[in-house]
């Protein structure tokens, strides 16, 4: 089974608990193997419980597992060895981890319909194409008269389905399977990931996402007490993103020498609303709670602006199907009104 964000969700607040209650580590991790349901993730946690048994530190543990346990989540936990406060770090990391779950569940229910609408509307020009319009095309042909426009459209997508189809589909496998081979080369995804976030609608809405994800990100790691050089590399290392990743990476040098965050981040990427929260907050002193608010604040807009489309595109959908049922009645009934008055 796969290791799922809830089953990580769970061992941490329940781990962040007993580490409360001055449980020992290792008992506290076999207990989570006790009550865990997902087998995988149960082999893990036992597997974790040996290693801190043994005398292994609990990142390094953890460390051991990629799958389950991430850069990011072994690297808070590694500052919480550092500064003595696991069980802040373990509730800081449940916090994100609960934040993210409901902003991937938000936005993957905004999605669905339009999704489903999408499908159907495939799965309707397929059904379509391979039966109804060879059926029809017969009737159509033998029909006396010059036909109407719409019905020489579908005789020529009827004609060039029955002789092009299967070629058709085999070229777009094809393309598709070349797009997702090329997306996972390194200059491929380098291509897409700065791409997407110039596409038209969706570009902002993707850059976005990486703008809360990375505020939460460095809002998780400078309150678990990970230094500011550190954090940046780690929040460039989660986002998965190289036109951000670079961002943030070239200012990094500028924090060893002693510079600020705001002043050296790239202007083309990130807002002035973000760059003028935490210039204010470095001032302050107020860092973490100014990036919370920012992580709030471009979820919500994610979140408001994918309904805002997809309450759009809705309609448009919906009108498109009555266009090609439209289209296609009048080509076939057309024809046939006109053969029977003659």
């Amino acid at each position: 089974m796969r290791i799922t964000d809830r089953d990580n969700l769970i061992f941490t607040k329940n781990l962040a608990v007993m580490a409360k209650a001055n449980i020992p580590l290792a008992q506290a991790i076999r207990t989570q193997v006790q009550q865990s349901r997902n087998p995988s993730f149960r082999k893990i946690l036992f597997d974790i419980a040996q290693r801190v048994e043994a005398g292994q530190k609990f990142s390094g543990a953890l460390e051991a597992h990629p799958s389950a346990f991430g850069f990011f989540y072994v690297n808070v936990v590694k500052a919480a060895e550092k500064s003595g406060t696991l069980e802040n770090n373990l509730e800081y990391l449940a916090d994100h981890i609960e934040t993210a779950m409901v902003f991937k569940k938000t936005l993957t229910s905004a999605l669905m319909y339009p999704a489903f609408m999408l499908c159907a509307i495939i799965a309707v020009a397929a059904v379509l194409g391979y039966t109804v319009l060879p059926t029809v095309t017969d009737l159509l042909s033998s029909l006396s008269g010059d036909p109407p426009l719409a019905t020489r459209a579908v005789l020529a997508l009827a004609a060039f389905v029955s002789a092009y189809g299967m070629m058709l589909i085999i070229a777009m496998a094809v393309l598709a399977i070349s797009i997702y081979f090329f997306v996972r080369s390194p200059s491929g995804k380098r291509f897409s990931d700065h791409a997407v976030l110039h596409f038209p609608i969706a570009g902002s809405i993707v850059r976005r996402v990486y703008l809360a994800r990375s505020a939460k990100v460095l809002a998780t790691l400078l309150k678990s007490g990970v230094p500011v050089h550190e954090s940046l590399a780690i929040m460039a290392e989660s986002l998965g993103n190289d036109a951000f990743q670079g961002a943030i990476r070239r200012v990094i040098p500028e924090i060893l020498k002693g510079n600020t965050i705001s002043a050296f981040l790239d202007r083309k990427l990130f807002p002035p609303l973000y760059i003028q929260m935490l210039e204010v907050g470095e001032k302050s002193a107020s860092i973490e709670r100014n990036l919370d608010f920012l992580a709030s604040f471009y979820q919500k807009e994610v979140e408001n602006n994918v309904k805002n489309l997809f309450t759009l595109i809705e309609p448009i959908l919906l009108v498109i199907v009555g266009i090609v049922v439209l289209f296609l009645a009048l080509a076939i009934i057309g024809p046939i009104y006109q053969s029977a008055g003659q």
